[in-house]
């Protein structure tokens, strides 16, 4: 009976002790956001839908072409896919402008007037000036921080930091792993794939990203594609390899394809064309149909 009476107290504490932990975890504003943001998304999701295209709507369009501005289309990087396996390159750096002649900040030009709506938003909302810790390294740049701190530090090449597409941001008082205790943070985390901007390293991915959970590190893509990642909670390498090659998809207004080869198909009826390699030898086309 004794020994019955012991397992009982011990099992109570057990369970006194775990649901303390609990409390105390959910008293953390960070912990209760991550909840109901969970909460919030379970089982809702996006899909994009399969179309086939009239070949009398299609043309034939080199890549060349675009990269040399010889068409009305974007050329840009915005959905290249960069980590240890997917290495940045020279030429993603080619767009690279001071943020705000700002000579410490320094980013992608496709990036900048989203960021600043998202800055905006921000401010609006929360009311707090959201501040850029880091943005485009240099290869060089990149050496020197992951000698620092090779834990946390993307290993040279690997880096978004080397493409301008990747900004690690905060707020007074909060950097960091801090950052998603603030209000601002939480916004971030929730409402900036509104601008175009993901989460890059999300919660739960490591084992695909490699990285663990970065809150306060945005990558542009651009939208639909921040939408669709955000809302089916995937990460950028589920969503790339989502993509069947040559195939064309629809999601609201916009038109997606992710094609291989050096001339795409492009739908004569779009507008707003914007085209990226996937950094895996392939090119992602995104329009909007007129």
């Amino acid at each position: 009976m004794r020994k019955r009476k012991g397992k009982k107290i011990g099992l109570w504490i057990l369970i006194f002790i775990l649901v303390s932990m609990v409390v105390i975890a959910y008293k953390r504003p960070d912990t209760r956001f991550i909840i109901k943001n969970i909460c919030a998304q379970k089982g809702k999701g996006v899909s994009l839908a399969e179309v086939k295209i009239d070949e009398k709507q299609l043309n034939f369009v080199s890549v060349k072409s675009i990269k040399e501005k010889n068409t009305d289309m974007v050329y840009n990087y915005t959905l290249a896919l960069i980590n240890k396996k997917y290495t940045a390159n020279e030429g993603m750096a080619s767009n690279i402008v001071n943020y705000k002649n700002d000579d410490d900040v320094k980013m992608d030009k496709s990036i900048i007037n989203d960021f600043n709506n998202l800055k905006d938003a921000v401010k609006s909302e929360i009311g707090d000036n959201l501040y850029i810790m880091d943005s485009y390294r240099t290869l060089e740049e990149q050496k020197k921080v992951y000698a620092k701190d090779k834990q946390i530090a993307a290993a040279p090449g690997s880096s978004e930091h080397e493409a301008g597409l990747a900004l690690d941001v905060y707020v007074a008082s909060y950097a960091g792993r801090s950052f998603l205790k603030s209000e601002a943070g939480q916004f971030v985390n929730k409402d900036s794939w509104k601008y175009g901007f993901i989460i890059r390293y999300p919660l739960f991915k490591k084992n695909i990203t490699g990285i663990e959970f970065e809150p306060w590190h945005i990558r542009y893509v651009g939208k639909p594609h921040s939408e669709i990642i955000y809302k089916n909670k995937l990460c950028l390498e589920e969503y790339i390899e989502s993509l069947k090659i040559d195939t064309f998809y629809k999601y609201g207004d916009y038109i997606i394809s992710r094609q291989s080869g050096d001339k795409l198909l492009i739908p004569n009826n779009l507008t707003e064309i914007v085209v990226s390699p996937d950094n895996m030898a392939n090119y992602i086309i995104t329009g909007k149909k007129q």
